[in-house]
C-alpha cells in the first residue's frame, strides 16, 4: 500500500493567506476569534501549509493533520478531503526506520538470506534486529515499540517472544546464514580480525568464564571473535568462545571454521598480539597473507628500528599521502620470512616524546615517595639510577633515555606479501580502524556491553540477532559519513530523526504520510532513498 504526500482540497472556511519571502503563498486557518484585553478584534491562528501554484490546493503540514484529522476538527470541518467523519484517524504510528532499514536490508541481500536462512521466523529476527539498532539490548520494552511503530511485515512480538525466538535460532540455521552471506559479500577483499569481550551476571551460561576483559571488569564474560571486510565496511562472520580461552588459542579455530565458509586467499589484517610463532606457523602452511603491526618493545622490533633511523629520512622514502616516511626490510622471524615495513611520523614523534617525559615525571614522584627497598626494581632502573647509599638519592639514567627518545616516532608493519609496497601496507592497516568502531557499535551503540541472557540457547540466539543489526548500522553510518551534507550528524541523531516521521491510517484502510521536513530528505537521500520511494511493500 503507497503512503501518499499530496495536494488535498482547500478548505471552504476560517482560512487566510499570506505571500513569503520565497514567493509561496502560505496557509493559515483560524482558530479562534476574540476581543483582546482593549476590546479589539483579533485571532488565534496556525499555519496549515501552502497553496500549489498549478492547482489552486493546499499542500498540507503535520499542523493540518492535527487540526482537520482529529475528531475535533472533523466535526469542525464537517467535511475534509472530500472524506466524511467516519473517516476518522485510526492511528498515528513511526515509519521511518522499519521502511528505511527494511529497503537497506533488500538492498544489500541480507532479507533474502536471512528468510532463505530462516524460513519459519525471518521476519521476528529482522524485527528483533530492527528493535536493536533503534532502541538497544534491553528487550523488555520491544511490545511497547511495537504498539508506537508501523512494522508491516510480521505480528506484534514482546519480551517473551523475544526469548522464544532465540531459543529456537539453531546451529545449523547459523551456520546455512553465513555460508550464504559470506558467498554473497565476499569479494576477495581484505578481512580484518579481531576478538572483543562481553561480560555478563549470569550463571547459567556455560561459556562464560573468567578471563582477560577488555573492558577492565570483574565479571565473567564470552568473548567473540568477528570478521570484517575491510572495504565493503560491513561484518562478515562472527564466533563466540569461552571468556577463558586466550585470543592467540583461538586465532587456529577461528581460521579453520572460517575457511570452512569460503573466507579463503584473503589478506588478513591482525593484531599485534597474534605475532606468535605458532600462529604464523599455521598461516604459513594454510598460505594466508596478512598484515599486521610488530611491538616495538620487542628486541627484534628495536634492533630494525635502530637499522633504519638514520636513513629512513629521506625524499624518496616519504608518503605525503600519510605524511610519514616508509622503509621495507626483509626479516626473518621465528624462522619465517617476512617484511618489515618501518615508518616514521613526525607528528607521532611529538607525541612520544611527550608521553615518555611525562611518563618519566610520574616514576620521579613516585621514588620520592615510597619505601627505599622498592626503588630498585625494573619499572625505575629503566630510567633512574639508584644509589644503594645512606641517602638512596637517585638520578635519571640520560643514557637510557636518548635510547628510548632515537625510537619516538617510529612504528613497524609486518607482512608477508611481498607484492605490497609500504604505502599499500599502511593503508590496509589502518582500514582495521573498521573493527574496532564495529566493536563500538556493538558494544555502546547497540548496548551489548552485558548480555542480559540467562541460558545458552537464549545467549547465542540474542548475539546473533545483534550480529543482523550491527551489519545493518554499520551499512547506516558508512552512507552517512560519505554524504557531504550530513556526515558530522551522528547515526543515533539519524535514527531519531527518521523515527519522526509518521503515517496516518485511517478507518477507510489508506494511509497518509505526513510531510517530511528538509532533514529527513537529507537523511533518505543518503540512504539512495527518494520522497517516491517511501512505500510500505515488504512482501
Amino acid at each position: 500500500m503507497a503512503l501518499r504526500s499530496s495536494p488535498v482540497p482547500m478548505p471552504e472556511k476560517r482560512i487566510s493567506f499570506k505571500k513569503g519571502s520565497n514567493g509561496n503563498i502560505y496557509v493559515y486557518y483560524t482558530l479562534r476569534a476574540y476581543r483582546n484585553k482593549y476590546g479589539k478584534p483579533t485571532s488565534s491562528e496556525a499555519a496549515i501549509g501552502k497553496q500549489d501554484a498549478e492547482t489552486g490546493m493546499l499542500i498540507p503540514n503535520r499542523r493540518y493533520y492535527e487540526i482537520f484529522h482529529s475528531e475535533e476538527g472533523c466535526e469542525k470541518s464537517k467535511m475534509v478531503e472530500g472524506k466524511s467523519k467516519s473517516t476518522a484517524i485510526n492511528r498515528v504510528s513511526s515509519c521511518g526506520t522499519t521502511y528505511t532499514l527494511m529497503e537497506l536490508a533488500c538492498r544489500i541481500g541480507l532479507r533474502g538470506i536471512v528468510e532463505k536462512s530462516f524460513p519459519v521466523n525471518w521476519d521476528q529476527i529482522l524485527a528483533c534486529a530492527f528493535y536493536m539498532l533503534c532502541e538497544g539490548n534491553v528487550m523488555l520494552y520491544i511490545g511497547d515499540w511495537f504498539d508506537e511503530t508501523d512494522v508491516p511485515f510480521t505480528d506484534h512480538m514482546d519480551d517473551h517472544h523475544c526469548s522464544r525466538l532465540f531459543s529456537s535460532i539453531s546451529y545449523i540455521e547459523r551456520d546455512r546464514f553465513f555460508t550464504e552471506w559470506v558467498k554473497f559479500r565476499l569479494e576477495q577483499e581484505y578481512i580484518a580480525y579481531d576478538i572483543t569481550s562481553v561480560s555478563t551476571y549470569s550463571k547459567g551460561i556455560d561459556i562464560a568464564e573468567w578471563g582477560y576483559n577488555r573492558d577492565k571488569e570483574k565479571l565473567p564474560q564470552i568473548n567473540i571473535g568477528m570478521f570484517y571486510g575491510a572495504e565493503s565496511r560491513l561484518p562478515v562472520y562472527y564466533d563466540v568462545y569461552s571468556g577463558s580461552v586466550p585470543d592467540k588459542s583461538h586465532l587456529i579455530f577461528m581460521m579453520n571454521g572460517a575457511e570452512k565458509l569460503g573466507i579463503s586467499n584473503v589478506r588478513f589484517v591482525i593484531d599485534r598480539g597474534f605475532v606468535k610463532k605458532d600462529n604464523l606457523s599455521f598461516m604459513a602452511e594454510k598460505k594466508y597473507l596478512f598484515v599486521t603491526a610488530f611491538s616495538g618493545h620487542l628486541n627484534a622490533a628495536k634492533k630494525i628500528i635502530d637499522e633504519c633511523k638514520d636513513s629512513i629520512r629521506k625524499a624518496a622514502n616519504r608518503i605525503n599521502l600519510f605524511d610519514v616516511y616508509a622503509l621495507p626490510v626483509d626479516i626473518d622471524l621465528y624462522g619465517f620470512d617476512m617484511k618489515a615495513h618501518v615508518y616514521y611520523d613526525g607528528q607521532k614523534q611529538v607525541l612520544d616524546e611527550k608521553e615518555l617525559y611525562a611518563h618519566i615525571e610520574r616514576l620521579g614522584a613516585e621514588l620520592e615517595k615510597i619505601d627505599k627497598k622498592k626503588r630498585t626494581t625494573k619499572k625505575y632502573t629503566d630510567f633512574f639510577i639508584i644509589n644503594e647509599d645512606g641517602n638512596s638519592s637517585f638520578a635519571q639514567n640520560n643514557d637510557k633515555i636518548d635510547e628510548l627518545l632515537s625510537r619516538t616516532g617510529f612504528f613497524i608493519l609486518l607482512s608477508n606479501d611481498e607484492s605490497l609496497n609500504s604505502t599499500e601496507v599502511l593503508q590496509i592497516y589502518r582500514g582495521k580502524d573498521v573493527i574496532e568502531k564495529n566493536f563500538d557499535q556493538l558494544k555502546n551503540g547497540l548496548d551489548f556491553k552485558r548480555l542480559r541472557t540467562h541460558l545458552n540457547a537464549t545467549t547465542d540466539g540474542k548475539v546473533f540477532v545483534a550480529f543482523i543489526a550491527l551489519i545493518l548500522r554499520s551499512y547506516m553510518l558508512n552512507k552517512i559519513k560519505q554524504h557531504e551534507q550530513i556526515k558530522h550528524i551522528t547515526l543515533e541523531k539519524a535514527l531519531r530523526e527518521l523515527r519522526k516521521i509518521k503515517v496516518l491510517s485511517f478507518e477507510d484502510y489508506t494511509r497518509t504520510l505526513l510531510p517530511l521536513t528538509k532533514l529527513q530528505k537529507t537523511i533518505l537521500d543518503a540512504f539512495h532513498i527518494s520522497n517516491d520511494q517511501i512505500i510500505f511493500a515488504f512482501s
